[in-house]
């Protein structure tokens, strides 16, 4: 057979659904010469089909002239072209999964939530960190997370700003004694768990290290405690080091507040009005707005920013 021209859109196509395209009548012509539109690919039926091919075809939903061409269509060829276009699961809701949907939606026909998002230069926060892991290894043998760090800036600026540890309670507001600060801590496909801190006010930064690193062992081996997962007052998601720098997260009733970190990743920005590279972190915090305006929220986020700047201000209070 002689050798036909063809376009790229029908050498893709014949490619695509195994057609020697050798074989397909060409119905263009140019200058006298035939050639092969992708017309002719999708018409070609590549010969004759059997009737349980066709019957198939049409019970899957199948153009059979899509199917790869050969002398004879078989039910075998169908159900290959049919695997390849993909297939449709159903997963199963279990518990976890089914009680993660269920509290987000609540959060969110409950609450009327606003993110607000800001930026933090955090390299005084680095430096901060690396004496932290010498000394906290050095005492309790313990590996610090620049969550602990955030833990301790979120706990003293809700000392500062009592309102954002909250809950909303119909005809009042209740302002929470304790700040119990919750750590979202993912389970892979299982879905997440929220652990937290109780009284982390209390707590010196080896405590809230060491209590931290308890509850996220506990949580990723399935073995918290109902207390150790219900009373939070205020949550933290973490994405740590994903390509994510703000995001939307969503509040963990009934607590009136959750803080979005997102991922510290040097800038170009403005230095004392020259220009410099700082490692800059996304912070997303999303606010229940029946108890915080744009005020309250604004005066949290930048005395957060003052403790993630300012480092050594965590050791003082």
């Amino acid at each position: 057979m002689a050798i036909q021209a063809a376009t790229p859109a029908a050498i893709r196509a014949a490619g695509e659904r195994g057609i020697n395209i050798a074989g397909v009548k060409g119905s263009g012509a140019f200058a006298s010469l035939p050639y092969v539109q992708l017309s002719d690919v999708r018409s070609y039926r590549g010969g004759r089909s059997t009737h349980l091919a066709r019957a198939v075809a049409k019970y899957l939903g199948v153009d059979i002239s899509d199917v790869a061409g050969k002398e004879v269509i078989a039910k075998a060829d169908v159900l290959a072209y049919r695997d390849r276009l993909g297939n449709d699961r159903v997963l199963p809701l279990d518990g976890m999964r089914r009680t993660i949907a269920e509290r987000m939606s609540e959060s969110m026909s409950t609450s009327p939530q606003y993110t607000m998002m800001m930026e933090a230069d955090c390299l005084s926060l680095k430096a901060y960190f690396k004496e932290k892991t010498e000394s906290c290894l050095a005492a309790t043998g313990i590996k610090p997370t620049y969550s602990d760090i955030f833990i301790r800036a979120c706990c003293l600026a809700l000392l500062k700003n009592p309102m954002v540890n909250s809950s909303f309670m119909g005809d009042h507001i209740l302002l929470k004694g304790a700040v119990n600060i919750g750590l979202a801590v993912s389970l892979g496909e299982n879905g997440l768990i929220v652990p937290n801190i109780k009284n982390v006010q209390t707590l010196d930064f080896e405590g809230i290290v060491a209590r931290r690193a308890d509850l996220v062992s506990k949580a990723r081996s399935g073995s918290l405690k109902p207390d150790e997962f219900s009373g939070g007052t205020f949550t933290i998601s973490n994405l740590g080091v994903s390509p994510v720098r703000f995001f939307t997260p969503i509040i963990n009733l009934p607590e009136t507040a959750i803080l979005g970190v997102g991922n510290i990743e040097d800038k170009v920005v403005p230095v004392d009005g020259n220009i410099g590279i700082r490692p800059i972190a996304g912070l997303s915090l999303t606010v229940d707005h029946r108890v915080i305006d744009g005020t309250t929220g604004e005066k949290f986020m930048k005395d957060l920013k003052e403790y993630i700047e300012h480092p050594s201000m965590l050791e003082g209070e």
